[in-house]
């Protein structure tokens, strides 16, 4: 079944995503982050049909769809660039895993000197510039359990903060009446949420 986490705040970039960042990281984010055979930096042509199931291998045709390749903390990475290309924010999507060990994953990757993916070869990552600085503040609370806490990035260095731990006496509880208005908000616009979580 899952759990839903709640986040607000950003994270800054500096300097700013060039547009084939912008563009890569986007396609990233919106795509469904299994083992695909052509590696894990693969982004399909068209990230928002897959997100919807279309062109995606069935279970028994590629038992991969549901396992995440090998360093990926997750199958979805819900941090997406904003519209100018100066910060990372969550995207809103429900059942945001590992939120922590995904922004390190990016900044590690594609984002600060001297990350993996410069090295990879691969044609989509030739213009970029891999000198970034991230820094930020992103508070969390997963609404299962009430555990509050920060993702703090300082200089391209990714820390979480438990503020407050979970509480496992939540677990059975009522929506709060923010958690109650944000999923009457999404009942209301498919776009908010409407994005894959089979699995």
């Amino acid at each position: 079944m899952g759990y839903t986490t709640d986040f607000i705040g950003h994270i800054d970039i500096q300097a700013p995503l060039n547009d084939a960042e912008q563009a890569y990281l986007t396609a990233f984010a919106a795509s469904r982050r299994w083992r695909r055979p052509d590696g894990p930096y693969s982004v399909p042509s068209n990230p928002a049909a897959e997100a919807m199931g279309e062109g995606l291998p069935s279970a028994g045709e590629d038992w991969r769809i549901n396992e995440t390749p090998e360093g990926q903390p997750g199958l979805w990475c819900d941090w997406v660039p904003c519209w100018g290309g100066c910060c990372f924010a969550y995207n809103g999507h429900e059942k945001f895993y590992a939120p922590t060990e995904w922004m390190a994953y990016l900044i590690g990757h594609f984002l600060a000197p001297g990350a993996r993916a410069a090295s990879s070869g691969r044609a989509e990552f030739a213009e970029f510039t891999f000198d970034h600085q991230l820094d930020g503040i992103v508070a969390g609370c997963r609404r299962d359990n009430k555990e509050l806490f920060l993702i703090r990035v300082e200089a391209n260095r990714v820390i979480e903060e438990v503020l407050r731990p979970a509480d496992r006496r939540f677990e059975d509880r009522e929506p709060l009446a923010y958690e109650k208005y944000l999923d009457d908000e999404a009942a209301r616009s498919p776009r908010r949420r409407s994005r894959r979580r089979g699995v």
